[in-house]
């Protein structure tokens, strides 16, 4: 699914984004310690923390959207959702 797809790409940035760390500009903010995947004197942000709650819901959605296909995928609700009725999913 495109979802999981997505869930995947975000996993790898987040992975990806603490090797830039041993970046000149990181070390004269954070310290001559600062190199990839150590902080030196810096910290996470509140950025990282929402892109990685970001993350876990893109995974809950791509669950939901898995179970409205199958909700929906039945010949009688295409019968129904062809005659004009609506279609209402809930949990």
């Amino acid at each position: 699914s495109v979802c999981l797809l997505t869930g995947l790409f975000l996993i790898l940035g987040l992975m990806l984004y603490p090797a830039g760390w041993g970046s000149d500009k990181v070390q004269l903010y954070c310290g001559p310690d600062a190199a990839p995947y150590r902080a030196g004197l810096c910290s996470m942000g509140w950025a990282f923390y929402t892109a990685m709650g970001g993350t876990v819901l893109t995974f809950i959605c791509a669950v939901f959207s898995a179970q409205a296909e199958i909700a929906t995928s039945s010949d009688k609700v295409q019968e129904e959702i062809e005659e004009g009725k609506s279609l209402i999913c809930l949990l």
